[in-house]
Protein backbone atom coordinates (compact mmCIF):
# COMPACT_ATOMS: atom_id res chain seq x y z
CA UNK A 1 0.00 0.00 0.00
CA UNK A 2 2.45 2.52 1.12
CA UNK A 3 4.56 2.25 -2.27
CA UNK A 4 1.53 2.45 -4.23
CA UNK A 5 0.84 5.85 -2.73
CA UNK A 6 4.54 6.90 -3.25
CA UNK A 7 4.22 5.80 -7.24
CA UNK A 8 0.84 8.22 -7.04
CA UNK A 9 2.34 11.16 -5.60
CA UNK A 10 5.54 10.26 -8.17
CA UNK A 11 2.99 10.58 -10.78
CA UNK A 12 1.19 13.52 -9.50
CA UNK A 13 4.71 15.71 -9.46
CA UNK A 14 5.88 14.25 -12.97
CA UNK A 15 2.73 15.75 -14.35
CA UNK A 16 2.27 18.40 -12.34
CA UNK A 17 6.60 19.37 -13.41
CA UNK A 18 6.08 18.73 -17.00
CA UNK A 19 2.97 20.80 -17.06
CA UNK A 20 4.87 23.49 -15.69
CA UNK A 21 8.05 22.84 -17.58
CA UNK A 22 6.12 22.70 -20.71
CA UNK A 23 4.00 25.82 -20.25
CA UNK A 24 7.60 27.78 -19.52
CA UNK A 25 8.51 26.68 -22.48
CA UNK A 26 11.22 24.82 -20.76
CA UNK A 27 11.18 21.55 -22.50
CA UNK A 28 12.09 23.32 -25.63
CA UNK A 29 15.20 25.10 -24.30
CA UNK A 30 16.67 22.70 -22.03
CA UNK A 31 17.36 19.00 -22.20
CA UNK A 32 15.78 17.32 -19.18
CA UNK A 33 19.29 17.14 -17.26
CA UNK A 34 19.18 20.73 -17.23
CA UNK A 35 16.14 21.95 -16.17
CA UNK A 36 15.32 22.33 -12.53
CA UNK A 37 11.67 22.43 -10.89
CA UNK A 38 11.04 23.97 -7.74
CA UNK A 39 8.95 22.68 -5.05
CA UNK A 40 7.48 24.02 -1.90
CA UNK A 41 6.37 21.51 0.22
CA UNK A 42 4.94 21.14 3.85
CA UNK A 43 5.43 17.52 3.73
CA UNK A 44 8.28 16.38 5.97
CA UNK A 45 11.09 15.42 4.02
CA UNK A 46 11.78 12.26 5.29
CA UNK A 47 8.58 11.58 3.30
CA UNK A 48 8.97 13.97 0.69
CA UNK A 49 12.50 13.63 0.02
CA UNK A 50 12.70 9.76 -2.03
CA UNK A 51 9.68 10.57 -3.74
CA UNK A 52 11.30 14.18 -5.10
CA UNK A 53 14.73 11.80 -5.67
CA UNK A 54 12.85 9.43 -7.36
CA UNK A 55 10.86 12.22 -10.20
CA UNK A 56 14.90 13.14 -10.28
CA UNK A 57 15.52 9.74 -11.23
CA UNK A 58 12.50 8.68 -13.65
CA UNK A 59 12.82 12.19 -15.39
CA UNK A 60 16.42 13.64 -15.59
CA UNK A 61 14.75 16.83 -13.73
CA UNK A 62 16.32 18.32 -11.05
CA UNK A 63 14.26 19.30 -8.49
CA UNK A 64 15.01 22.40 -6.15
CA UNK A 65 12.88 21.00 -2.83
CA UNK A 66 11.81 23.74 -0.18
CA UNK A 67 11.09 23.32 3.01
CA UNK A 68 9.63 25.35 5.79
CA UNK A 69 10.03 24.82 9.64
CA UNK A 70 8.24 22.17 11.53
CA UNK A 71 6.43 24.91 13.45
CA UNK A 72 5.02 27.06 10.36
CA UNK A 73 4.88 23.98 8.00
CA UNK A 74 1.96 25.03 5.28
CA UNK A 75 1.80 28.71 6.63
CA UNK A 76 5.14 29.29 6.09
CA UNK A 77 4.98 28.34 2.63
CA UNK A 78 1.51 29.79 1.85
CA UNK A 79 2.51 33.19 3.23
CA UNK A 80 5.59 32.72 0.81
CA UNK A 81 3.73 32.16 -2.39
CA UNK A 82 1.81 35.30 -1.20
CA UNK A 83 4.81 37.30 -0.73
CA UNK A 84 6.42 36.08 -4.28
CA UNK A 85 2.83 36.79 -6.21
CA UNK A 86 4.90 39.31 -8.41
CA UNK A 87 7.77 36.91 -8.56
CA UNK A 88 7.12 33.30 -7.82
CA UNK A 89 9.78 31.14 -7.32
CA UNK A 90 7.80 27.78 -7.32
CA UNK A 91 6.90 25.61 -9.64
CA UNK A 92 4.88 23.16 -7.66
CA UNK A 93 3.39 23.52 -4.03
CA UNK A 94 2.83 20.32 -2.66
CA UNK A 95 1.18 20.20 0.60
CA UNK A 96 -2.09 17.90 2.39
CA UNK A 97 -3.85 21.31 3.50
CA UNK A 98 -7.26 22.11 1.98
CA UNK A 99 -7.78 25.69 3.80
CA UNK A 100 -4.48 26.90 3.43
CA UNK A 101 -4.64 26.18 -0.33
CA UNK A 102 -8.52 27.75 -0.72
CA UNK A 103 -6.59 30.91 0.46
CA UNK A 104 -4.02 30.34 -2.34
CA UNK A 105 -6.79 29.89 -5.07
CA UNK A 106 -8.95 33.00 -3.42
CA UNK A 107 -5.63 35.20 -3.78
CA UNK A 108 -5.65 34.28 -7.90
CA UNK A 109 -1.79 32.48 -6.78
CA UNK A 110 -3.50 29.04 -8.43
CA UNK A 111 -3.20 27.32 -11.71
CA UNK A 112 -5.60 25.16 -12.74
CA UNK A 113 -4.29 21.07 -13.94
CA UNK A 114 -6.07 18.46 -15.35
CA UNK A 115 -4.32 15.53 -14.81
CA UNK A 116 -4.42 12.92 -18.18
CA UNK A 117 -4.25 10.30 -15.62
CA UNK A 118 -7.27 11.63 -13.95
CA UNK A 119 -9.17 11.33 -16.84
CA UNK A 120 -12.29 9.07 -16.57
CA UNK A 121 -15.39 8.14 -18.80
Amino acid sequence: MEEKIRKFYVIQLIVSALVVLSLAGCGKEKPAAQQEVVVYTSLDKVFSQPVLEEFERKTGIKVKAVYDSEATKTTGLVNRLIAEKANPRADVFWNSETGRTIVLKQKGLLAPHKSPSAVGP
